[in-house]
């Protein structure tokens, strides 16, 4: 993750990929841990060097309704250039190959900025203040090594993060990896505080203040910040929380349950699968579940954490789907006496389930003039056409064969 400053200060129009890769097998095994590490170190790393961040998860597909499997969820933030769209199909197609899984892929680029460090000026703070939400990944390595213990990362979110933003956090586990100057594989322990701020010039300083802290407590190049300002936010079921369009468009809806009751934690592993099987996935076939701690300061100001669970959706932003997310977050206050569920959506991101690219398509572009695109020469005799390396289903295709013009 620290590489990322290097190459991106040249490159500010950054994306965020998430690809996400499901971890279970036809013949009813599961990839194991060391070999979606290969995956990871032999696939996808060469090609973004700069760096990836990856996630467990549990997540549920339509063709197994009620049945979770683990999902590993791996962010990019990368140029949104023909080059790395080629990239993240060969990805896909690689993981196909290897393990016959699909991979869904999430891009979101509107009013989404990317920095590394304080005072880049990140937030467009609006004369009547609105909810945002900022990512800010915190690398552990400290001279190569992990330096960041898991004390001392939790000491630094109690004393320096939850004072600046007492109404809450959520805060996930997660690794990173990138390539350094030399080609040598760098791994490292990482933490993803996600914060959802009001977009002022007080809150940007405060962000900065946390970025500096931890850059010069524990020695590090650079943290990187990511701000979307392309949401919508609510804390319980909300009346035009969704902007149904006429035509459907998939949309993200990001779910953060709290697990504590009356301030000790109540919700149980089982009691929230139950919820998931019992309320969920009635009405959603396809989601993914992140575990994560949350905190915030009481009224009296006593430091208050909990587990907490994210469930992340991909839906259609339909007047059905808005009534059955409402249901759901009514049931959960409901049934574990909550006095809220976070509810984050984000409208303005393109979803595409990569399936293989076609053989040929590293050819054809390198007749163009594309010549780093390590793909397969086409069968012999079959001409070349740009589109069969995206299919008409992708969104980003027009956009991208215009960018060549």
């Amino acid at each position: 993750m620290i590489a990322i400053a290097e190459s991106a200060i040249a490159s500010p129009a950054l994306v965020q990929q998430d690809l996400y890769f499901g971890l279970s097998l036809s013949n009813n095994k599961t990839i194991s841990r060391p070999e979606f590490q290969d995956f990871l170190d032999d696939v996808i790393t060469p090609r973004f060097a700069s760096g990836l961040t990856q996630f467990d998860g549990k997540g549920q597909l339509p063709e197994q309704s009620g049945v979770q499997e683990a999902t590993n969820v791996v962010s990019l933030y990368a140029p949104d250039t023909l080059e790395n769209q080629l990239s993240l199909k060969q990805i896909a197609r690689a993981y196909q190959q290897a393990f016959d899984i699909s991979v869904v892929q999430v891009t979101n680029k509107d009013d989404l900025k990317i920095g590394f460090g304080p005072g880049e000026n990140l937030i467009d703070n609006d004369p009547i203040p609105e909810l945002i939400q900022v990512d800010l990944f915190f690398g552990r390595n400290i001279g190569g090594t992990v330096g960041v213990t898991q004390e001392q990362f939790q000491a630094f979110v109690d004393q320096t993060i939850t004072p600046r933003f007492p109404l809450g956090l959520t805060n996930f586990d997660a690794n990173g990896q990138f390539l350094s100057s030399d080609g040598t594989l760098v791994r490292e322990p990482a933490e993803v505080v996600s914060l959802i701020i009001e977009d002022t010039e007080a809150n940007e300083a405060a962000i900065d203040a946390i970025v500096s802290e931890y850059k010069q407590q524990f020695q590090q190049e650079s943290v990187l910040i990511a701000v979307n300002e392309a949401i919508t936010v609510a804390f319980g079921p909300t009346a035009d929380l969704i902007d149904n369009d006429l035509i459907p468009e998939p949309i993200q809806v990001d779910l953060f349950f709290g697990r504590n009751m009356g301030g000790v934690e109540g919700v149980s592993e089982a009691e929230f699968q139950t919820f998931l099987q019992d309320v969920v996935d009635p009405y959603f076939d396809q989601f993914t579940v992140l575990d994560a701690d949350g905190q915030f300061l009481s009224n009296t100001g006593d430091l208050i954490r909990e587990r907490s669970k994210t469930v992340s959706l991909i839906i259609e932003d339909t007047v059905a789907n808005e009534a059955a997310i409402n249901h759901v977050v009514s049931e959960y206050i409901a049934r574990f006496q909550q006095e809220s569920v976070l509810v984050v959506v984000d409208e303005e991101i393109q979803v595409n389930f990569i399936n293989n690219l076609p053989i040929g398509c590293g050819d054809g572009f390198r007749e163009m003039g594309y010549n780093n695109l390590p793909y397969p020469p086409f069968a012999s005799g079959q001409p070349f056409r740009v589109e069969d390396c995206f299919g008409s289903g992708d969104r980003n295709f027009n956009a991208l064969w215009s960018g060549l013009m």
